[in-house]
């Protein structure tokens, strides 16, 4: 589903991914680990491309590498940002639409059906500006925006981030739904713990390179990943 090779990104002269790459695979969820200011957050706005990079990227087998953001999302990726990035002065439903401005309206409808339906808290709360939202429905109403093109590939910056266990368990559940049900995921995560128990494979990220890779299940063993990531 999506192949990106020898991707570069600076910011000046600080070299933020130094000539990377990674695979997912068709159906798959693929887990990327790394610790803050590894490269992981600058390695996935290259992907939706979000920030000046060099390097190829292709989505189901089509060189997307030249195409700006907005043509990105509507060859088929959806994008969960770190830190969830809602429109705080805009309603729920508003900042749904946003996430399909791309797409015609009898897709939006569609969209909005299928968020509802996914999220019954974001139908009850679509008249809310997003700012009244709590972390964790701001973090559901961020991954129901990225869902709203049916996307091919979803990745995920950070879902976990700031919300209580309860909620993370909330969240990841969302998570295999939505792989049951044939999405592709490339995760972000720091929880190390929930996204490995759950990924196919897993690549570790540091200093703006791929370190290591493997079987979700042989790196949650691993004794390095283990001390730096889980404990």
């Amino acid at each position: 589903m999506l192949r990106v090779a020898d991707i570069r990104v600076s910011y000046g002269q600080a070299i933020a991914v130094a000539g990377t790459g990674l695979h997912v695979p068709q159906g798959g969820w693929v887990a990327l680990l790394g610790a803050n200011g590894a490269g992981k957050t600058s390695l996935a706005r290259a992907i939706v491309g979000l920030v000046r990079h060099q390097g190829r990227t292709t989505l189901a087998g089509e060189d997307i590498s030249a195409l700006p953001a907005w043509e990105r999302q509507r060859r088929g990726i959806g994008y969960v940002p770190e830190g969830r990035q809602v429109f705080p002065r805009m309603t729920v439903e508003e900042n749904l639409r946003v996430g399909a401005y791309t797409c015609p309206d009898a897709e939006v409808r569609r969209g909005l059906d299928m968020a509802f339906a996914l999220f019954p808290r974001l139908a009850e709360r679509r008249a809310q500006l997003a700012a009244t939202l709590s972390g964790g429905e701001q973090q559901m109403l961020a991954l129901a925006r990225a869902l709203m093109t049916q996307p091919k590939l979803l990745l995920v910056d950070e879902i976990s981030w700031g919300l209580m266990p309860i909620l993370v368990t909330q969240v990841f559940a969302r998570l295999e739904e939505l792989h049951r049900g044939g999405l592709t995921i490339l995760q972000i995560e720091q929880n190390a713990r929930e996204v490995l128990r759950r990924a196919q494979h897993a690549y570790v990220m540091a200093a703006g390179r791929i370190v290591l890779e493997g079987p979700a299940a042989d790196l949650a063993r691993d004794s390095r990943v283990v001390e730096s990531y889980i404990g």
